[in-house]
C-alpha cells in the first residue's frame, strides 16, 4: 500500500498511501520544516516513566498465585522503553499505607477506585513487588507519598528509609497527588478526606521534609500543583502556587503538574451541552499539545514569580500525562472510552513528546496508565479465561519510538503550514492557529543521525511537506510510517496489529541538495531517519 519514487536528482518524494485511494498528491496541504543547528535541549531519559498501581496486583504485572512478576507483560515494557515507574498510583497514593504492603502479615488498604467507595483490598502488589519489577527491568521508581488523610510524616520517612537500605534508586519523591483537586471534583472516599488548603499542605511538606532528612537526608523532595489555563477550573485553590512555591523555595527540588491530559471531556459538563462531531473533536485532540505546552510556559512563569531566587533549581514534572477521555455519559461510554485508544490519541502524544522534549525545565514525566483496558494504556489487558489477554495499543508505538530518541539533541526547526481552530472541548480551550504539521527534530550527539518526527493533524488532507536539512551531505535511511484509513482506527485482542508502524528502508540516489519532498497520510506519524555522509 505504501510506496516511495524518486522524482529527481534534486529531491527526493516519498508517497505514502492512508485515506482515500483517490487521494492525490496535488490535492494536499503544504507545509515546509527548515532544520537549523540550534540546539533546544538533549533528550532527557526520565521523560519516558510509566505509573503502575498497587491494586489489581500492579495492574496485571504481579502474578499473585505463583508470586512472581508476569514474565511476558514485563518485557512488553522492556520493549516500549519504559525507563522509570511511578507507584502506588495517582488518587490511590493518598490511602497507601507502605508499612501496611510489606512482609507476609499485609494488611488490606482502602481502594478509591473500590465499590463502596474505600472498599480495602489486599495488596499483593506492594513496595517489595515494585522494587523486583524495576530492578529486573534495571530501572528507578518514581513515588508519591500520601498526603492524605491517613498520611504522616513518620510513614513518609519510613518509606524513604526503606528505600534506601535496600539500595533502591528513586528519582524523586512527591508528597501527595492531586488533593488540589478533591473540593473541585468531590472526596474520592467522603469518609476519608483528603483535600489541603496551600497553607495546610506547606506545613505538611515542611513535617515530611524535616522528617524526611533526619532518616536520609539529601533526598529529592518535591510538591504538587496546578496553574489553571483550561476551559474547566480543576485546582480548587486560585491561591495554590503562590502560597506553595512563596514558602517552599530553596526547600523543594521540584513541582509536580498534571498538565498533559486531554480532552478529558467529549463535552463541558452543563445540561444539554452540544458534543462535537468526530472531526473537530480528533482535531482538538491532536492539537491540544498546543494548550498544554502554554500550561508548561505559565508554570514556569509562576516558578520564576514565586519562587524568586530559588527558581532555577526547581524542575517540572509531569507524572501523569497523555490522551484522555472520561466514559461521563453513560449512553455512549464504550464509544468515549474508545477514544482513548485511537489513532487521533497517539497522535497527540506524539505532539506531546514534541513539547515536552524541547524544554529543559521538564526534566520527568509518567505517561498514565501502563496496563489496562479503559483508558488510553501503553498495553491493552483484559482478564478472559484461560488466561489473560493483552496487546499493543496504537499509542504504545508512539511511545517506543519516541523513547528512542533519549540523549539525542533536539534541534530548533522552522515548520509553516496552514492552520486551523477549535472550540472549546471538554478540559480544552479554544485553539486558534494550530499548524496542521507538527514537527520534532532530534540529532545524535555524534552528528551523523538525524530522526525528524512529522505529525500531519489534518482529518482530510495529505501534506506535501519540503524538509530543508540545512546541509547536502544528509540522506535518508529509512522511513516509519504510523496511519490507517480512520483517526478511530485501533488495536485489540481481536485485532492486535490493525495499527502498527510500517517502515521502508531505501537507497536513495546521492544528490548535492538538500531538500526532502515527502507526501504524508492524513491523521498520521512519519519518522523520517537521516544519516551524515563522509
Amino acid at each position: 500500500m505504501r510506496y516511495s519514487t524518486v522524482r529527481s536528482v534534486a529531491a527526493l518524494v516519498v508517497i505514502f498511501g492512508g485515506g482515500p485511494s483517490t487521494a492525490r498528491a496535488e490535492d494536499a496541504l503544504k507545509a515546509t520544516v527548515q532544520i537549523t543547528d540550534q540546539v533546544l535541549n538533549t533528550v532527557n531519559p526520565l521523560i519516558f516513566g510509566d505509573n503502575i498501581e498497587w491494586v489489581n496486583n500492579g495492574m496485571g504485572l504481579w502474578l499473585a498465585d505463583k508470586k512472581e512478576l508476569h514474565a511476558e507483560l514485563v518485557e512488553e515494557l522492556r520493549a516500549a522503553g519504559v525507563t522509570h515507574l511511578r507507584y502506588p498510583g495517582g488518587t490511590l497514593s493518598d490511602f497507601f499505607d507502605w508499612s501496611k504492603a510489606v512482609g507476609s502479615e499485609r494488611t488490606p488498604i482502602p481502594n478509591p477506585f473500590a465499590e463502596p467507595k474505600g472498599r480495602p483490598h489486599y495488596p499483593d502488589f506492594g513496595p517489595d513487588e515494585f522494587m523486583a519489577l524495576c530492578r529486573r527491568l534495571s530501572i528507578p521508581g518514581t513515588i508519591t507519598l500520601n498526603a492524605g488523610s491517613n498520611g504522616s510524616p513518620e510513614q513518609a520517612a519510613g518509606w524513604v528509609k526503606y528505600c534506601r537500605d535496600r539500595d533502591f534508586p528513586v528519582t524523586g519523591f512527591t508528597v501527595g497527588n492531586e488533593i488540589y483537586m478533591a473540593k473541585t471534583f468531590g472526596e474520592p472516599i467522603p469518609n476519608m478526606p483528603i483535600d489541603k488548603t496551600p497553607q495546610q499542605y506547606v506545613e505538611m511538606v515542611l513535617e515530611f521534609k524535616n522528617a524526611i532528612e533526619q532518616v536520609a537526608p539529601g533526598t529529592k523532595l518535591g510538591v504538587i500543583g496546578l496553574h489553571d489555563t483550561g476551559a474547566i477550573r480543576m485546582n480548587h485553590y486560585p491561591d495554590w502556587m503562590e502560597v506553595v512555591l512563596g514558602r517552599l523555595a530553596g526547600r523543594i527540588d521540584f513541582i509536580d503538574v498534571h498538565c498533559g491530559y486531554a480532552p478529558v471531556l467529549r463535552a463541558d459538563l452543563s445540561p444539554g451541552a452540544q458534543v462535537a462531531d468526530d472531526d473537530t473533536f480528533a482535531l482538538c485532540m491532536m492539537g491540544a499539545s498546543q494548550y498544554v505546552a502554554g500550561n508548561i510556559e505559565a508554570t514556569k512563569e509562576d516558578i520564576q514569580r514565586y519562587a524568586s531566587s530559588a527558581a532555577e533549581k526547581i524542575d517540572i514534572h509531569i507524572s501523569e500525562y497523555g490522551p484522555l477521555v472520561y466514559p461521563f455519559r453513560p449512553k455512549y461510554a464504550m464509544e468515549d472510552a474508545a477514544w482513548n485508544r485511537s489513532l487521533a490519541a497517539a497522535l497527540y502524544q506524539a505532539c506531546l513528546f514534541n513539547v515536552f522534549l524541547r524544554e529543559p525545565k521538564v526534566v520527568c514525566a509518567n505517561h498514565l496508565p501502563l496496563c489496562q483496558d479503559v483508558f488510553g494504556a501503553l498495553i491493552g489487558y483484559r482478564v478472559a479465561s484461560p488466561k489473560p489477554l493483552f496487546w499493543r495499543n496504537v499509542v504504545f508505538h508512539v511511545f517506543r519510538m519516541c523513547s528512542a530518541m533519549k540523549g539525542r539533541d533536539v534541534l530548533a526547526a522552522r515548520v509553516e503550514s496552514p492552520t486551523y481552530s477549535t472550540p472549546a472541548i471538554g478540559i480544552v480551550p479554544r485553539l486558534d492557529g494550530v499548524p496542521c504539521l507538527d514537527a520534532g527534530v532530534y540529532r545524535t550527539r555524534d552528528g551523523r543521525s538525524m530522526s525528524v518526527f512529522l505529525i500531519n493533524r489534518d482529518v482530510r488532507r495529505q501534506a506535501q511537506v519540503d524538509i530543508d536539512t540545512g546541509a547536502p551531505d544528509w540522506s535518508a535511511q529509512s522511513i516509519t510510517v504510523l496511519a490507517a484509513d480512520s483517526y478511530k482506527a485501533m488495536n485489540s485482542p481481536e485485532a492486535p496489529t490493525n495499527v502498527s508502524p510500517e517502515s521502508k528502508s531505501a537507497t536513495f540516489v546521492k544528490t548535492d541538495g538538500r531538500q526532502l519532498s515527502l507526501v504524508l497520510p492524513r491523521h498520521s506519524l512519519t519518522v523520517v531517519e537521516l544519516h551524515k555522509g563522509e
